[in-house]
């Protein structure tokens, strides 16, 4: 299985208007249930920067870049709001990162 994994960072000051954003980012680009499956919403994380928000989709098999370009497009909304960042990253589980290096992973 392959994830998608957003991560934000934004300074607390911001925490109103991060805020629309998400709600308006949720009205116009909701979860495609066909393309991904929402694992972990929104993991938030406080710190001396701000915030840091995380979160992971699992990827139906075949639909990576409808997912990712959906990812994308979703976080797009927040980029006018000055002083947000977002990467959009992709990882193996352990199951598929194994079969790479040509082991299989033990049941856990």
């Amino acid at each position: 299985m392959v994830y998608i994994i957003a991560i934000s960072t934004y300074p607390q000051h911001l925490s109103e208007e991060v805020g629309k954003a998400y709600i308006e980012a949720v009205r116009e680009v909701p979860i495609d249930r066909s393309l991904s499956k929402l694992v972990i919403p929104a993991a938030v994380q406080t710190g001396p920067e701000g915030f840091k928000v995380t979160t992971i989709y699992s990827v139906k098999e075949g639909k990576l870049k409808e997912a990712l370009d959906r990812t994308n497009k979703g976080m797009l909304i927040y980029t006018k709001i000055k002083g947000f960042r977002y990467s959009v990253e992709v990882a193996y589980d352990a199951v598929e990162a194994m079969e790479l290096i040509g082991m299989k992973a033990p049941d856990v």
